[in-house]
């Protein structure tokens, strides 16, 4: 009997001891597998905010051009450039879609923004300008002036914002001398710190006549805060012109988008169709500053662009 006392000891101790281990080695796996489970979630939270992060587009911070959120895909956008940037003009501005608009292109017609600018800063505006022969050689519009028409600064200045005549933008510059009137013009640029326009015309015709979108959208801040005038001939969907007639404006979205504050329209083969296009954006009392350009539809894109970004 005391024998098996003697046995039975020792073995219920090992058994004792072997589940002992077995337990330790339980809790042990325990706590590994969920530093493991807690190491895969923490992986996984890693993962989805790398995937959020990649979703957001970032728009570059250019003086007062504040970046937010893309809200209209790119890809309903075909035009080679467009921005729409939402504008107080108190220097609280967002840029609301944009589409390489530091990209420098073409801008055809939008030329004559500045052509106005430079025309409001050295003329006055009863002052008799006439049509030269160099004048009545650039492109013609369907209704435009002729060699020998004389008529006021103002007139021409019509003329041109709404029709989008050349030959006018061509005679304005010429009351100065050209050379100077778009030496003027590149000047005027630069102050503006546009930093990638240049002008080789008064008209827009050359190719070389060269911005971006984001340039451009800087420009049409620069007309509303300054240079009202130039908006509110831009918008008239026709004027009609003492001893000339009735220019009808060659913006086709004028009368179908409403509140329009100003808008001028461009296109030549080199630059394509080109569309500036400012409304008034009442749900956040200030505008929405619009630029399309080197697109086959201007009008289409610039109407998507509007609706998405309004």
């Amino acid at each position: 009997m005391n024998l098996k006392r003697i046995i039975a000891g020792p073995i219920l101790s090992f058994v004792f001891l072997i589940i002992f281990v077995y337990m330790i080695s339980g809790v042990k796996w325990f706590f590994d597998s969920s530093v493991r489970i807690e190491s895969g979630d923490e992986l996984l939270a890693s993962i989805s905010t790398s995937f959020y992060t990649a979703s957001i587009v970032s728009v570059p911070i250019q003086d007062n051009f504040q970046p937010v959120f893309e809200v209209a895909p790119m890809s309903q956008i075909n035009a080679n450039a467009a921005i729409s940037v939402e504008c107080n003009l108190k220097g609280a501005n967002k840029i609301i879609f944009e589409k390489d608009s530091d990209t420098q292109l073409p801008i055809a017609s939008l030329t004559k923004l500045m052509t106005a600018i430079v025309v409001l800063e050295n003329y006055d505006l009863s002052d008799i300008v006439v049509v030269s022969e160099a004048a009545n050689l650039q492109d013609s519009m369907k209704q435009d002036v002729n060699l020998g028409d004389s008529m006021s600064v103002e007139s021409f200045l019509e003329i041109m914002l709404v029709g989008s005549s050349n030959k006018s933008a061509y005679a304005l510059a010429e009351k100065m001398n050209k050379a100077v009137f778009v030496g003027a013009m590149n000047k005027k640029a630069k102050d503006l710190g546009l930093q990638k326009t240049f002008f080789v015309d008064p008209t827009g015709l050359s190719p070389e006549n060269v911005s971006t979108a984001k340039d451009l959208a800087k420009l049409a801040e620069y007309i509303l805060k300054n240079y009202l005038k130039i908006a509110e001939i831009s918008k008239l969907k026709e004027v009609n012109i003492p001893g000339f007639g009735k220019v009808i404006n060659t913006d086709q979205l004028l009368g179908e988008i409403p509140e329009v504050i100003c808008s001028k329209t461009g296109f030549t083969e080199a630059a394509n169709g080109c569309l500036l296009l400012v409304v008034n954006n009442s749900k956040n009392n200030n505008y929405l500053i619009n630029v399309i350009l080197g697109s086959d539809n201007r009008f289409a894109e610039m109407r998507k662009l509007i609706e998405t970004c309004k």
